[in-house]
């Protein structure tokens, strides 16, 4: 029987999942998907999962609402557009979800093991289910 993975392995494990089904959920027949921050369109590979509340923030890390689609440039070398990534938050979810997300990123949040076995099991699932529609390799 082999050691079971670290917890840091568990979370690399989630984060991959994740960000894959938040790349993939909303993307078109052939696998195109919008920025959240900007609208350009791009192969869901070739976007970022973007959280508005930082990843250092496990409490919203891993929230749906928190993270969409964003393109690299937006991502990386514009700072995440905060106030546009705002913007598309209140217009999708509405204020209150908007102050809750900024609430939330203060609390404290424990990671256990058992949270993130359920939750890479809960992406790998929706990620199985978006397979039947969504190819995972890109369509000429």
């Amino acid at each position: 029987m082999g050691r079971a993975l670290t917890l840091s392995k568990l979370e690399k494990k989630l984060d991959k999942e994740f960000s894959e089904y938040v790349r993939r959920k909303d993307a078109d027949a052939t696998g195109f998907v919008g920025c959240v921050t900007c609208g350009a369109r791009d192969y869901w590979r070739q976007v970022d999962a973007g959280h508005f509340v930082k990843r250092q923030h496990r409490s919203t890390r891993w929230d749906e609402r928190n993270v969409a689609p964003q393109c690299r440039r937006d991502n990386h070398f514009m700072g995440g557009r905060q106030d546009d990534f705002a913007k598309a938050i209140i217009e999708k979810y509405g204020q209150e979800v908007f102050e809750e997300l900024m609430q939330k990123k203060y609390q404290t949040f424990k990671v256990t093991r058992a949270y993130l076995e359920e939750m890479i099991d809960h992406y790998k699932k929706l990620n199985a289910e978006l397979d039947k529609r969504l190819p995972r390799k890109e369509t000429k």
